[in-house]
């Protein structure tokens, strides 16, 4: 690789932005999606019961484990978006949009001399989004403003089949969130 080259690959911005609007009353924190499909989105902290709660935009939620071990929830939601584009383009922009955001909030709990936390990851590469959170006796399933327990795995496994229609194979390599 030529000086060039590595000088024009070091000029290249980030595909996400972390930015706030501090002229706002009520400060939010938004991802500036600097690639094609531009877009901002706003990242809301919600509770887990708002989980369920849809709003109308493509959105992500992103499920993060605190160095406290407490679980936050963010929503984040489409606020612009800049480029013609389908909301299936910018809705797979979200899903990578709330790992950065949980990578960011890493990184301010190590600035702060703290043990970060981690996020809870996606079941699998191919079902961005769904995630399944394992406590010694109860499954549960997020997946994009869904929620749903069930008292064993086999009962998981037949409505993520049946009412999700998830192929078997994508079943059968995944990472499973356990929690105590």
């Amino acid at each position: 690789m030529s000086f060039e080259e590595i000088n024009i690959q070091r000029m290249k911005t980030s595909k996400f932005l972390i930015c706030s609007d501090p002229l706002q009353e009520e400060s939010a924190e938004l991802i500036l999606h600097a690639h094609r499909p531009r877009f901002l989105a706003q990242v809301t902290p919600i509770a887990f019961g708002e989980i369920e709660n849809r709003p109308e935009k493509p959105f992500a939620d992103a499920l993060y484990v605190s160095t406290e071990g407490v679980l936050e929830i963010y929503r984040i939601v489409l606020a612009d978006a800049y480029d013609h584009s389908e909301e299936d383009d910018i809705q797979d922009e979200l899903f990578p949009a709330a790992d950065y955001f949980c990578r960011y909030l890493q990184l301010m709990e190590e600035e702060e001399g703290l043990t970060p936390g981690f996020a809870v990851k996606d079941f699998n590469q191919e079902l961005p989004g769904l995630k399944i959170l394992h406590a010694p006796e109860l499954w549960t399933v997020v997946y994009n403003g869904m929620v749903a327990e069930f008292g064993t795995e086999e009962e998981m496994d037949d409505f993520l089949e049946s009412d999700l229609n998830i192929e078997t194979d994508l079943l059968d390599k995944g990472i499973i969130n356990q929690f105590d």
